[in-house]
């Protein structure tokens, strides 16, 4: 599976989803509240691991340095075998 999500979107995501995931857990929340948090958690906790985002793959967001340093040389390659 190609990865969309590195840097500092997946640093990003692992705190917030630590965060919700704490403030979920121990925060005095009525049960509606406290399964959305935990699944907006979850949610970016497993974007986090998995360094791929659904979300992103819809609106063509990659935030993964690899990713784009392959883009990158696959253009040079393109544009190398359209001037020859």
């Amino acid at each position: 599976m190609r990865t969309n999500v590195g840097g500092m979107d997946r640093n990003f995501r692992w705190i917030v989803g630590a965060g919700a995931l704490i403030t979920a857990i121990a925060a005095p929340l009525p049960r509606g509240w406290r399964f959305g948090l935990l699944s907006f958690a979850a949610s970016e906790l497993i974007t986090a691991a998995s360094q791929y985002c659904p979300l992103n793959h819809a609106l063509g967001i990659n935030t993964n340095p690899e990713n784009l340093r392959e883009a990158a040389h696959h253009a040079v390659n393109v544009a190398k075998a359209l001037a020859t």
